[in-house]
């Protein structure tokens, strides 16, 4: 039993533990999730530009924004280089058996070269069993609805007078060409554009060359109007009548050769739409975002069209009603794409670092710059322009922040240099003080060496009666012979770095007597080099003198400790034998008669040996003070 309840604690224990990691487990981005879904994405282009990365990034925020936990699957058909036929016979076959691998509960189809491709019917076993959400379609036949039950989706209507209006607005151009050819899907373009022109009376659409672009008359003819021309450059007399067949060859003939000098706006993207665009090099404006906000290609600067982020958002929200609120595609409307006016601040910089034409759009020019405009949404731009009102608060409080430092540290270096300068002239006037003492004495001076000469100060030379310049071998005359070393020193002074000080006996008048002085210099690499070498000259008779005082006050403390030592050992050596002698003496004087001859011996062998240790110890007394007695002598001399 207990055995048992121990098993059971210990299972609670762990669900304990385990239970923050699964709360977590089934939590995505702060939303509560159900299962794993598995979805498939065809897209019509490559993965360069916004369909790569950008696109994967904003579907996964999008997805979990709505709460959608998924496997996300990319196909990429790159259709501006394949044809269906290419991917049906060439790629499908590894499609398909992805898609058996992946399962896909719902398709999302992404613009309208692979949604026209999924509608052949080629394919019918996946795409009318699987939901499908579409998203960027231009053209929508609604008889695609009836025969795919399970597909919903949004709607990308082209509004080519909105575009045009915002290229006359910002740029000023007057005549813009739209490029299309002669496909099903160009037709339904070209037919939308006719209509919605034609409502409007500021547009003129001069697609069957009615009017004659290359005639003066042109620009009155069009006079407060915007002239739109939709050209075909697989089939110039797409847009014309018979009559006019030859004179719309020639125009769009024309119309290549002069490319540049046309503002265009992009409606469709495909391998003939771009011809005269190509050709151009000019930067145009577009009603899809193919190639809106692409690194690789840089022409398209703005235009009137649904961004990619947009797009996206709301397909994720039809993929959410579907996956996790189990609504049928059928039951759900198609809509129509939200839209908005579009520049793309990276585009217009790099067009214009390269070929300088932006200078020319004096009305987009003051939209970047000046702010104004607010209906454009300007991607990729500067902080500063994007959030101007927090730039120029940061821009003042950036100002008042270096003014309040900037004054701050002022007073500090201030400060700073102030006790600088005054420890400076501190330590200036110490040395002045210095220099002055030095030289307070009328024999010391400055003196300097050049190649083989030493100058003196006039007032030096002129009290010393010598000459302010002279040669070396001259100088050597006023030095004693005994400090001539020290002097070939001093001369040979460039390999003796450092500072250096020699002391020289000198006679400036003979006969006026000798005098000390201490020369005083400082050898340096840039004074060896360039022969010129300064220093002071310094009286030092005082200091010589001084110390010739110790010098005789220690020698005759020498002679006084020595004639000390003289009488104390004098006294010493001969009191001892000299009483010997004495008290002998004394004895044979006073005891002459009474003294037997052998007592009168005695005391001569002792007065004998005392008279002989007496004349023993004085020679030893004088050998031993002789050396010093002569030593003392030859000071004296």
């Amino acid at each position: 039993m207990s055995r048992i309840l121990h098993i059971r604690t210990s299972l609670a224990i762990l669900l304990i533990m385990l239970l923050p990691v699964l709360v977590i487990g089934c939590r995505q981005g702060g939303r509560y999730v159900g299962k794993m879904h598995s979805i498939v994405v065809f897209h019509s282009w490559s993965e360069r530009g916004e369909e790569g990365e950008p696109f994967t990034k904003t579907l996964d925020e999008a997805l979990d924004y709505y709460g959608v936990h998924a496997n996300v699957h990319h196909i990429y058909l790159d259709m501006i280089r394949h044809t269906p036929e290419d991917i049906d016979r060439n790629d499908w076959p590894a499609y398909r058996d992805s898609l058996k691998r992946w399962k896909p509960e719902l398709i999302l189809m992404n613009d309208d070269p692979a949604f026209a491709w999924m509608i052949r019917g080629a394919h019918d076993e996946v795409f009318k069993h699987i939901p499908v959400v579409f998203a960027g379609i231009n053209n929508l036949d609604n008889e695609v609805l009836y025969d795919y039950m399970n597909i919903t989706g949004f709607v990308d209507q082209i509004e080519v007078v909105k575009a045009c209006e915002m290229i006359t607005k910002l740029t000023g151009e007057t005549t813009i060409v739209v490029e299309l050819d002669n496909s099903q899907h160009d037709r339904l373009i070209g037919e939308t554009i006719r209509r919605e022109l034609a409502e409007n009376n500021e547009f003129v659409d001069n697609s069957d060359f009615h009017l004659d672009i290359n005639s003066p008359a042109y620009q009155d003819s069009i006079r407060g109007k915007t002239c739109v021309m939709m050209v075909s450059c697989q089939n110039p007399s797409q847009f014309v009548a018979p009559a006019r067949k030859e004179r719309s060859i020639a125009t769009v003939k024309e119309m290549m050769k002069k490319a540049s000098n046309y503002t265009y706006l992009q409606v469709k993207y495909d391998v003939y739409s771009n011809t005269l665009q190509d050709r151009s090099g000019k930067p145009m404006f577009t009603c899809i975002r193919e190639q809106f906000n692409n690194p690789e290609d840089i022409r398209v600067i703005g235009g009137y069209f649904t961004d990619l982020r947009t797009q996206i958002y709301e397909q994720a929200q039809y993929v959410a009603a579907i996956l996790e609120d189990g609504q049928q595609p059928d039951q759900m409307p198609v809509s129509i794409h939200d839209k908005e006016y579009l520049i793309d601040h990276n585009a217009i910089s790099k067009l214009n670092a390269e070929n300088r034409q932006f200078d020319l759009f004096s009305g987009l020019r003051e939209v970047l710059v000046e702010g104004w405009g607010e209906d454009y949404n300007i991607i990729n731009t500067p902080f500063y322009l994007k959030n101007r009102r927090y730039w120029i608060g940061g821009v003042l409080l950036f100002l008042v922040i270096v003014s309040v430092v900037g004054t701050w540290l002022f007073k500090l270096i201030n400060k700073r240099l102030k006790a600088y300068r005054t420890r400076l002239n501190e330590e200036m006037e110490a040395a002045l003080d210095m220099r002055r003492n030095i030289l307070s004495d009328a024999d010391s001076t400055v003196w300097k060496f050049t190649h083989s000469n030493v100058e003196f100060p006039a007032e030096f030379a002129k009290q010393h009666g010598i000459r302010r310049k002279m040669k070396f071998s001259e100088f050597e005359k006023h030095i004693h012979p005994d400090n001539l070393e020290e002097w070939n020193r001093l001369k040979n002074y460039r390999t003796d770095l450092g500072r250096r000080r020699i002391r020289l006996q000198l006679e400036f008048q003979p006969g006026k007597g000798w005098h000390w002085y201490d020369i005083i210099y400082n050898v340096t690499t840039e004074s060896s080099f360039r022969w010129e070498l300064s220093g002071l000259i310094v009286s030092v008779d005082d200091l010589m003198n001084q110390k010739q005082q110790l010098v005789d006050a220690v020698k005759e403390a020498k002679e006084v400790e020595l004639k000390e030592k003289f009488l104390a050992n004098f006294r010493h050596i001969l009191k001892e034998p000299l009483k010997v002698v004495l008290e002998n003496a004394r004895k044979v004087i006073d005891r002459q008669r009474a003294n037997t001859p052998e007592q009168l011996e005695e005391y001569n062998k002792q007065l004998h040996r005392g008279a002989t240790e007496l004349i023993t110890n004085i020679d030893s007394l004088v050998a031993e003070v002789q050396p010093v007695v002569e030593t003392l002598g030859e000071d004296k001399k």
